[in-house]
């Protein structure tokens, strides 16, 4: 496989793994990482497919979501790769779609077996100064990211 189509592949899975996580598909989800992979998000680190699947049920969409993910760089050397991704998170709620967080992916990938598989995942992510989720998201899953000080400018 040549460099363009990993990284076209790489793009796809992005992709693939944000679909799943707002139509709330578990086990696509899951399969989209290395058995030993490290999902690593704000509110902890998660090693395997059995703590990343018990973290998403336990803040599994109750909501409308999107995860628009942008301004993907990946990076392929053989059969390893890397992907620093921005990603807008948004939710449905009563006033319609709101922006809950915006932040960035830190991906390692490795090819195993001819499919390219998340290894790590770091997660960084900030929510819009003065945001307050609508009450109507109450046990949305937006704790997933936790608040930060930075200003979306910075």
């Amino acid at each position: 496989m040549s460099t363009n189509e990993s990284a076209e592949c790489i793009r796809t899975t992005l992709a693939a793994i944000a679909k799943a996580a707002d139509d709330g598909r578990t086990d696509d989800y899951v399969a989209i990482f290395a058995p030993d992979a490290i999902w690593d998000i704000p509110i902890g680190k998660h090693r395997g497919h059995r703590e990343i699947r018990e973290t998403l049920e336990a803040i599994a969409p109750r909501r409308p979501q999107r995860h628009v993910v942008v301004n993907s760089i990946i990076e392929v050397k053989g059969c390893d790769a890397s992907a620093d991704s921005d990603f807008i998170f948004l939710v449905y709620g009563d006033s319609g779609w709101n922006i809950a967080a915006v932040g960035r992916y830190h991906d390692q990938f490795e090819n195993r077996d001819g499919k390219w598989l998340l290894c790590k995942r770091i997660v960084s992510g900030q929510t819009p100064p003065g945001y307050s989720p609508p009450s109507s998201l109450a046990g949305s899953d937006l704790r997933h990211l936790k608040t930060e000080s930075h200003q979306l400018s910075e």
